[in-house]
Protein backbone atom coordinates (compact mmCIF):
# COMPACT_ATOMS: atom_id res chain seq x y z
CA UNK A 1 0.00 0.00 0.00
CA UNK A 2 1.65 3.09 -0.84
CA UNK A 3 1.42 6.71 0.87
CA UNK A 4 -1.26 9.20 -0.74
CA UNK A 5 -0.02 13.14 -1.88
CA UNK A 6 -2.43 13.84 1.26
CA UNK A 7 -0.52 11.84 3.54
CA UNK A 8 2.91 12.62 2.42
CA UNK A 9 1.75 15.94 3.02
CA UNK A 10 0.74 15.61 6.58
CA UNK A 11 3.87 13.47 7.45
CA UNK A 12 5.95 17.00 6.17
CA UNK A 13 3.78 19.35 8.23
CA UNK A 14 4.50 16.81 11.34
CA UNK A 15 8.11 16.39 10.44
CA UNK A 16 8.52 20.40 11.09
CA UNK A 17 6.93 20.44 14.22
CA UNK A 18 10.04 19.21 15.85
CA UNK A 19 12.38 20.99 13.37
CA UNK A 20 10.48 24.45 14.64
CA UNK A 21 10.96 23.07 18.52
CA UNK A 22 14.70 22.82 17.87
CA UNK A 23 14.80 26.46 16.08
CA UNK A 24 13.25 27.71 18.82
CA UNK A 25 15.14 25.63 21.41
CA UNK A 26 15.50 27.87 24.85
CA UNK A 27 14.24 30.68 23.06
CA UNK A 28 10.65 30.34 25.16
CA UNK A 29 12.79 29.25 28.76
CA UNK A 30 14.98 32.83 28.30
CA UNK A 31 12.06 34.78 27.51
CA UNK A 32 10.09 33.72 30.43
CA UNK A 33 12.52 33.71 33.24
CA UNK A 34 14.15 37.75 31.76
CA UNK A 35 10.43 38.82 31.96
CA UNK A 36 10.14 38.94 28.55
CA UNK A 37 7.16 36.76 27.73
CA UNK A 38 4.39 35.61 30.56
CA UNK A 39 3.96 31.95 30.98
CA UNK A 40 0.03 32.41 29.85
CA UNK A 41 1.37 33.41 26.74
CA UNK A 42 3.89 31.19 26.37
CA UNK A 43 1.10 28.56 26.81
CA UNK A 44 -1.40 30.15 24.19
CA UNK A 45 1.75 30.20 21.57
CA UNK A 46 2.42 26.29 22.25
CA UNK A 47 -1.37 25.51 21.98
CA UNK A 48 -1.28 27.51 18.40
CA UNK A 49 1.80 25.73 17.59
CA UNK A 50 -0.30 22.29 18.24
CA UNK A 51 -3.77 23.07 16.64
CA UNK A 52 -2.69 25.32 13.13
CA UNK A 53 -1.30 21.48 11.97
CA UNK A 54 -4.30 19.56 13.83
CA UNK A 55 -6.85 21.50 11.86
CA UNK A 56 -5.05 21.01 8.70
CA UNK A 57 -5.51 17.32 9.57
CA UNK A 58 -9.27 17.74 10.51
CA UNK A 59 -9.58 19.79 7.05
CA UNK A 60 -8.48 16.82 5.54
CA UNK A 61 -10.76 14.66 7.47
CA UNK A 62 -13.85 16.81 6.28
CA UNK A 63 -12.45 17.03 2.61
CA UNK A 64 -12.73 12.73 2.91
CA UNK A 65 -8.95 12.13 2.31
CA UNK A 66 -9.17 10.56 5.90
CA UNK A 67 -12.18 8.78 7.82
CA UNK A 68 -12.53 8.82 11.40
CA UNK A 69 -11.86 4.92 11.37
CA UNK A 70 -8.47 4.99 10.03
CA UNK A 71 -7.55 7.03 13.42
CA UNK A 72 -9.69 4.88 15.77
CA UNK A 73 -11.94 7.56 16.07
CA UNK A 74 -15.04 5.34 16.84
CA UNK A 75 -16.31 3.01 19.54
CA UNK A 76 -16.51 -0.42 18.61
CA UNK A 77 -17.17 -1.69 22.26
CA UNK A 78 -14.66 -4.66 22.02
CA UNK A 79 -12.50 -6.02 24.51
CA UNK A 80 -9.70 -3.25 23.97
CA UNK A 81 -12.18 -0.56 24.09
CA UNK A 82 -13.24 -1.14 27.39
CA UNK A 83 -9.69 -2.13 29.17
CA UNK A 84 -8.52 1.41 27.80
CA UNK A 85 -11.87 3.27 29.31
CA UNK A 86 -11.67 1.40 32.97
CA UNK A 87 -7.53 2.04 32.86
CA UNK A 88 -8.17 5.89 32.14
CA UNK A 89 -10.54 5.38 35.18
CA UNK A 90 -8.29 3.73 37.41
CA UNK A 91 -5.43 6.56 36.24
CA UNK A 92 -7.68 9.47 36.87
CA UNK A 93 -8.47 8.31 40.19
CA UNK A 94 -4.94 7.42 40.96
CA UNK A 95 -3.51 11.06 39.94
CA UNK A 96 -6.65 12.82 42.27
CA UNK A 97 -5.72 10.48 45.11
CA UNK A 98 -2.06 11.43 44.25
CA UNK A 99 -2.61 15.54 44.28
CA UNK A 100 -4.52 15.32 47.16
CA UNK A 101 -1.58 13.69 49.36
CA UNK A 102 0.74 16.19 47.38
CA UNK A 103 -1.32 18.59 49.02
CA UNK A 104 -1.40 17.75 52.41
CA UNK A 105 1.82 16.31 52.81
CA UNK A 106 4.79 18.71 52.83
CA UNK A 107 7.75 15.93 53.08
CA UNK A 108 6.09 14.07 49.73
CA UNK A 109 6.22 17.55 48.19
CA UNK A 110 9.77 18.22 48.60
CA UNK A 111 10.55 14.50 47.39
CA UNK A 112 9.01 15.34 44.19
CA UNK A 113 10.01 19.12 44.36
CA UNK A 114 13.71 18.09 44.54
CA UNK A 115 12.96 15.79 41.00
CA UNK A 116 11.12 18.32 38.92
CA UNK A 117 13.52 21.70 39.57
CA UNK A 118 14.12 21.39 35.55
CA UNK A 119 10.75 22.34 34.91
CA UNK A 120 10.15 25.05 37.69
CA UNK A 121 10.10 27.85 34.56
CA UNK A 122 7.08 26.72 33.18
CA UNK A 123 4.97 25.42 35.97
CA UNK A 124 2.01 27.82 36.53
CA UNK A 125 2.46 29.44 39.70
CA UNK A 126 -1.15 31.47 39.97
CA UNK A 127 -4.61 30.47 39.70
CA UNK A 128 -5.16 31.86 36.12
CA UNK A 129 -1.50 30.07 34.75
CA UNK A 130 -2.87 27.05 36.25
CA UNK A 131 -6.75 27.62 33.90
CA UNK A 132 -4.72 28.02 31.59
CA UNK A 133 -2.04 25.17 31.53
CA UNK A 134 -4.59 22.21 32.30
CA UNK A 135 -7.64 23.21 30.24
CA UNK A 136 -5.84 25.02 27.66
CA UNK A 137 -2.26 23.57 27.15
CA UNK A 138 -3.09 20.16 28.32
CA UNK A 139 -6.27 19.44 26.87
CA UNK A 140 -5.03 20.48 23.24
CA UNK A 141 -1.67 18.37 23.83
CA UNK A 142 -3.83 15.55 24.27
CA UNK A 143 -6.04 16.41 21.54
CA UNK A 144 -3.82 17.40 18.99
CA UNK A 145 -0.57 15.57 19.62
CA UNK A 146 -2.77 12.07 19.75
CA UNK A 147 -4.04 12.80 16.78
CA UNK A 148 -1.00 13.76 14.64
CA UNK A 149 1.41 11.31 16.31
CA UNK A 150 -0.64 8.16 17.24
CA UNK A 151 -4.02 8.86 14.97
CA UNK A 152 -1.75 9.49 12.00
CA UNK A 153 1.10 8.11 12.08
CA UNK A 154 0.16 4.73 13.67
CA UNK A 155 -3.52 4.59 12.95
CA UNK A 156 -3.59 6.05 9.27
CA UNK A 157 0.12 5.33 7.97
CA UNK A 158 0.08 2.37 9.92
CA UNK A 159 -0.56 -0.26 7.00
CA UNK A 160 1.36 1.63 4.38
CA UNK A 161 4.58 1.71 6.83
CA UNK A 162 4.13 -1.31 9.10
CA UNK A 163 3.18 -0.96 13.31
CA UNK A 164 6.83 -0.83 14.15
CA UNK A 165 8.04 1.62 11.85
CA UNK A 166 5.01 4.45 12.32
CA UNK A 167 5.39 3.04 16.61
CA UNK A 168 9.17 4.38 16.18
CA UNK A 169 8.20 7.46 13.92
CA UNK A 170 5.79 9.15 16.16
CA UNK A 171 7.72 8.38 19.65
CA UNK A 172 10.74 9.95 17.75
CA UNK A 173 8.69 13.10 16.36
CA UNK A 174 7.23 13.34 19.44
CA UNK A 175 9.53 13.71 21.33
CA UNK A 176 11.90 15.95 19.44
CA UNK A 177 8.88 18.13 19.39
CA UNK A 178 9.71 18.63 23.12
CA UNK A 179 13.08 19.86 22.53
CA UNK A 180 12.60 22.92 24.44
CA UNK A 181 12.16 21.16 27.51
CA UNK A 182 15.98 19.54 27.39
CA UNK A 183 16.95 16.98 25.77
CA UNK A 184 16.82 14.14 28.70
CA UNK A 185 13.15 15.35 28.34
CA UNK A 186 13.55 14.39 24.76
CA UNK A 187 14.34 10.74 25.83
CA UNK A 188 11.67 10.91 28.20
CA UNK A 189 9.15 12.21 26.10
CA UNK A 190 9.60 9.63 23.36
CA UNK A 191 9.34 6.55 25.64
CA UNK A 192 6.31 7.83 26.74
CA UNK A 193 5.19 8.09 23.00
CA UNK A 194 6.18 4.62 22.54
CA UNK A 195 3.56 3.77 25.56
CA UNK A 196 1.13 5.76 24.38
CA UNK A 197 1.42 4.23 21.20
CA UNK A 198 1.78 0.63 22.22
CA UNK A 199 -1.52 1.42 24.01
CA UNK A 200 -3.37 2.81 21.46
CA UNK A 201 -2.82 -0.35 19.21
CA UNK A 202 -3.82 -2.18 22.21
CA UNK A 203 -6.64 -0.62 23.04
CA UNK A 204 -8.24 -0.07 19.25
CA UNK A 205 -9.33 3.75 20.62
CA UNK A 206 -7.78 7.04 20.36
CA UNK A 207 -9.91 8.61 23.02
CA UNK A 208 -8.08 6.29 25.66
CA UNK A 209 -4.65 8.17 24.52
CA UNK A 210 -6.22 11.54 24.56
CA UNK A 211 -7.23 11.26 27.98
CA UNK A 212 -4.36 9.80 29.33
CA UNK A 213 -2.37 12.37 27.69
CA UNK A 214 -4.14 15.08 28.56
CA UNK A 215 -4.76 12.95 32.18
CA UNK A 216 -0.63 13.17 32.65
CA UNK A 217 -0.07 16.82 31.41
CA UNK A 218 -2.87 17.94 33.92
CA UNK A 219 -1.57 16.18 36.57
CA UNK A 220 1.41 17.49 35.99
CA UNK A 221 0.47 21.20 36.41
CA UNK A 222 -1.20 20.90 39.38
CA UNK A 223 1.50 19.29 40.73
CA UNK A 224 3.99 21.93 39.63
CA UNK A 225 1.44 24.77 40.60
CA UNK A 226 1.61 23.24 44.62
CA UNK A 227 5.37 23.15 44.08
CA UNK A 228 5.63 26.52 43.44
CA UNK A 229 3.06 27.80 46.86
CA UNK A 230 4.90 28.65 49.89
CA UNK A 231 5.05 26.42 52.51
CA UNK A 232 2.74 27.21 55.46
Amino acid sequence: MTIQPTEWLMLFIIVLMPVYSLWEADKVKIAILAGRKTKIRAYQDAMLFMWLPTLVLLALMAYGAFAPSDFSLLWLGNLGNWIGTVFVVAIAGYFAYSAYTLMHNASARQKFRDVSQNHDWMMPVNKSELRWFTLGLSVSAGVCEELLFRGFIIGALGDSLGVVVSLILSSLLFGLCHVYQGWMNVLRTGIIGLVLGVIFILTESLWVVIALHALVDIYGGIVGYLFQQPEK
